[in-house]
């Protein structure tokens, strides 16, 4: 049932890529173009990330209490819809429309959180999970390839009225989950995976280097669209080419995931060479990302896409790997809080930096540096992680 129930949520996830798209470029772009300012994009990007700061502990939570997972992405793409469609015509009204954009990334989180307690109950090696992994991920950019050029198409002539169509797609998801309600997310056996495990012995200071390495990353990268809207602002069907340069994104992200699969399926070397890998592309991207030719903005997002999915798929993998079924909502929710925490603040203050005069070139090598030296401090960490399992 568990593989049956994988099959469906490749479809739902589908969708809601699909949905991700339009809500990517209509509502920032929309905002952007009533405002004028890059402010209003990053107060975008706070309300967008605020749900994923304070939520992801309880609703990970809720989700390990339950072994009926389904239903709660089943209310979850329910709610999404109903809000997809109430935010056209509260559009013009600034607050109701960050507080509407926080309840869809808040019923988001219910759904991902679903999808990765889902693949944690499937398998416990780790070349399967990052296989599993791989699939969902490899849809989502064969999705978005397709997605990111009509989302700016409808962004371009309808503007948030392109939010219709994502309540559509978000209810058709919710209605495939419906003769799946009752059924039950059961865990792995521990001998099938666990067995000849020893419990690896975690440091205070691996610990508290895994979460300096994280807000230092996602800080760094937190700023990369800001520095894509800057470069993009002043041109003509700026919304076009935003979709556009999300189609490479996807594109790049869609080799990693190749990447990943093969590395999993015929090299089998883990998870802990791709995520680093990943961290490296991304902290390149943003080198990329700040120079002051537009179409050097090609090759920053594919790179970000390609460096994106090793990191992502590594990451949920290594996760599942390591953590028990009943706690995996729970303790992924607290890392994901901690990590989200830094992404709107980054987005402020790199908008403010930038609308004061600092040139987009200068913040773009701050943040390379700070990615970097958010990916050595993992490596580190990593190395810390193998001693300590071979003891």
């Amino acid at each position: 049932m568990n593989r049956r129930l994988y099959r469906l949520h490749l479809f739902t996830s589908g969708l809601r890529v699909f949905g991700d798209a339009i809500e990517t470029v209509a509502l920032p772009w929309g905002l952007l173009k009533a405002t004028g300012s890059l402010v209003s994009v990053g107060g975008y990007a706070l309300f967008t990330h605020l749900p994923w700061v304070l939520l992801p502990p309880l609703l990970g939570r809720a989700l390990d209490r339950t072994t009926k997972k389904a239903r709660l992405a089943f209310l979850a793409l329910l709610l999404q819809s109903f809000l997809a469609v109430l935010i056209v015509p509260l559009s013009s009204n600034l607050w109701a429309f960050y507080l509407i954009v926080s309840g869809i990334s808040a019923l988001d989180i219910l759904h991902r959180y679903y999808g990765f307690s889902l693949i944690a109950s499937m398998t416990l090696e780790e070349n399967e999970l990052q296989g599993l992994n791989a699939n969902l991920s490899l849809l989502g950019n064969v999705v978005s390839l397709v997605a990111f050029p009509v989302a700016g198409a409808l962004a371009y002539h309808v503007g948030v009225r392109a939010m219709l169509v994502d309540a559509v797609l978000l209810m058709a998801g919710a209605l495939g989950l419906l003769p799946y309600l009752e059924v039950e997310t059961a865990s792995v056996p521990v001998e099938e995976g666990r067995r000849a495990d020893k419990a690896p012995i975690i440091s205070r200071r691996f610990i508290l280097g895994v979460l300096a390495s994280l807000l230092l990353f996602n800080f760094a990268l937190g700023s990369f669209r800001i520095f894509v809207f800057a470069q993009l602002r002043e041109l003509m069907k700026a919304e076009l080419l935003y979709g556009t340069l999300q189609s490479l994104t996807a594109l790049g992200g869609l080799i990693g995931v190749g990447v990943i699969a093969y590395l999993a399926r015929r090299k089998r070397i883990g998870v802990r060479k791709p995520l680093l890998a990943g961290m490296i592309f991304q902290s390149f991207a943003l080198l990329l990302v700040g120079l002051p030719a537009v179409y050097l903005l090609v090759p920053a997002v594919f790179v970000l896409g390609l460096g994106g999915e090793l990191l992502n798929v590594s990451a949920d993998s290594l996760f599942q790997r390591y953590v028990p079924l009943k706690n995996l909502g729970t303790a992924r929710g607290i890392l994901d809080a901690l990590a989200t925490l830094v992404i709107p603040l980054s987005q402020l203050a790199f908008a403010w930096a930038i609308e004061k005069g600092i040139a987009v070139l200068v913040a773009s090598l701050f943040a390379a540096g700070v990615a970097c030296t958010g990916t050595a401090l993992s490596y580190v960490c990593f190395v810390e992680f193998s001693t300590a399992r071979r003891k």
